[in-house]
């Protein structure tokens, strides 16, 4: 009875996972291969407890093609980190803190542990160059074409 309790229990706590994170917060990463670094948020998954951050933890992937329709190239994927690895920096006083929930009535607000204000998820401008996808392709042909040159005939002074 305790057990199937605690399974019930644990169920329950999936279905209501809340994050104290949001797209669009900008983080810092606390340990791992880019530590110190910073970055906003691009996508969330509360399920999972993993979060996206732009231009952090990218790998390469190799992708080998076929010779006819696909060629193979070399890919920038952007993994998703867990939430554990990141904290919050605060829009207003600039200090990575932890995250207080403050509710008043049926308004639910995020507020900064050491300035005591609200947080405020702060948009970012799309800029072409830094959103684009960073791929670096490497394109193998396999299949030789065979060209025919033609000659060209070099015209001469007629007199």
């Amino acid at each position: 009875m305790i057990r199937l309790y605690l399974l019930l229990q644990r169920f329950c706590n999936l279905i209501r996972m809340k994050m104290k994170i949001k797209k669009g917060d900008t983080v810092k990463i606390l340990y791992g291969k880019d530590s110190g670094k910073q970055g906003i948020v691009v996508a969330t998954n509360p399920k999972s407890k993993k979060i996206v951050v732009d231009g952090i933890n990218i790998f390469k992937k190799h992708v080998k093609g076929d010779g006819r329709t696909k060629t193979s190239e070399i890919l920038t994927i952007v993994k998703p980190l867990d939430v554990s690895k990141v904290i919050l920096i605060c829009s207003s006083c600039g200090k990575p803190t932890r995250v207080g929930i403050k509710r008043e009535g049926d308004k639910v607000e995020r507020i900064c542990k050491k300035c005591n204000k609200i947080i405020e998820i702060v948009e970012k401008k799309k800029e072409d160059s830094k959103t684009e996808k960073k791929t670096t392709t490497k394109k193998t042909t396999t299949k030789k074409s065979t060209t025919k040159k033609k000659e060209v005939k070099s015209k001469t002074d007629k007199k």
